[in-house]
């Protein structure tokens, strides 16, 4: 393979991982704001330095997946969160099928009310 391909390669993916370690310490500052919390106190909750929590919003180092996980349930936000995915966007599909369904059901039970109360009337 062509070295210079090979290495116009790595710059490529070099480039994507600071952006997504940008992306994810942008997102835990963002977190860490809207719940007003220092990164101190983050830090002692995840077991880390303020630095480190610096670092990790900076961009400079990215979290393990253990503190990801442990800022995601102290954050209360789901962890593609910090990955860049919109849990909301993401579900859209899944919530509007699950709809869809409760809607047939209630259709249907729309409809058996309907019978039983013109056979109680013929009845009567």
């Amino acid at each position: 393979m062509d070295p210079k391909a090979i290495l116009k390669f790595n710059q490529e993916e070099e480039a994507k991982k600071r952006a997504l370690m940008q992306s994810i310490g942008m997102r835990i500052k963002e977190a860490r704001i809207d719940k007003r919390i220092s990164q101190l106190q983050l830090g002692v909750r995840l077991g880390v330095t303020d630095k480190t929590i610096s670092g990790y919003e900076s961009g400079r180092i990215a979290p393990p997946i253990d503190k990801l996980i442990k800022m995601a349930e102290i954050f209360k936000k789901p962890i593609t969160y910090f990955l860049g995915a919109e849990a909301f966007e993401e579900n859209i599909p899944h919530r509007l099928k699950a709809l869809e369904m409760v809607l047939k059901d209630i259709k249907q039970e729309i409809a058996n009310l309907k019978n039983v109360y013109k056979n109680s009337n013929k009845k009567n």
